[in-house]
C-alpha cells in the first residue's frame, strides 16, 4: 500500500528540522513519508503536485502566513479537503484559534509541543488517509465490475431478444392459415 505522505511547513530552520524528526524516526518509515517547506508559497508548491494526509502548517511565517496558506490550500480543488494542523508559539490566543479554525483547521496546537501526542495526532490522520485511498480503490474496482455487469447484462438481454424474436417468427411459420 502506498506510504501517505505528511507536509510540514515551517519559516524557523531548527524547528522544522525537530518536526521533521519526530516524523522520521524509528518505525516511522512505515508510517508515513515527510516532505517539508519553509514558506507558505513552498507548501503551495508541493500540494499541486502531491497529496498529503495532513499538513502541518506553521501560522507565523513572512510574505504568506499560515492562515493564508491553509486558504489558498483549500481553494485548489486537489487540496480542498487535506486537513490542516496549525502549529504556533505566537498566535495563541482564542481569536487567532478561531481564525485558524474558520481558514479549515482541524486541530491548533501551541508549541513546543508535546511530542507523543503530535506523533498520535498524525498517524491518525495517515490512518485516515490509508482508509479513504483503500475506499477509493473500492469504489473504483466496483465502477469497473459494475461496468462489467452492465456490458453483460446488454449482451445477455440482446441474446435473449433474439431468441425470443426468433421463436415467434418459428411460431408464425407453424401456425396454421385460416381462411
Amino acid at each position: 500500500m502506498l506510504i501517505p505522505k505528511v507536509l510540514v511547513v515551517n519559516d524557523d530552520p531548527a524547528t522544522l528540522v525537530a518536526l521533521e524528526s519526530l516524523l522520521t524516526g524509528r518505525g516511522w518509515a512505515q508510517i508515513c513519508t515527510v516532505v517539508t517547506a519553509q514558506s507558505g508559497e513552498q507548501a503551495l508548491r508541493h500540494v499541486l503536485t502531491d497529496d498529503f494526509a495532513v499538513i502541518l502548517l506553521d501560522v507565523h511565517m513572512p510574505r504568506m502566513d499560515g492562515f493564508e496558506t491553509a486558504e489558498a490550500i483549500h481553494s485548489h480543488p486537489r487540496s480542498a479537503g487535506t486537513p490542516i494542523i496549525f502549529t504556533t508559539a505566537y498566535f495563541n490566543d482564542d481569536v487567532n484559534r478561531l481564525k485558524g479554525y474558520q481558514k479549515g483547521a482541524v486541530d491548533y496546537l501551541i508549541t513546543p509541543v508535546i511530542p507523543q501526542i503530535l506523533q498520535t495526532k498524525i498517524v491518525v490522520f495517515v490512518e485516515l488517509a490509508k482508509r479513504n485511498i483503500a475506499l477509493q480503490g473500492r469504489n473504483e474496482r466496483l465502477e469497473t465490475l459494475n461496468g462489467d455487469f452492465a456490458r453483460r447484462h446488454t449482451e445477455d438481454q440482446r441474446r435473449l431478444d433474439s431468441i425470443l424474436d426468433g421463436r415467434r417468427r418459428t411460431e408464425r411459420r407453424r401456425a396454421p392459415v385460416r381462411t
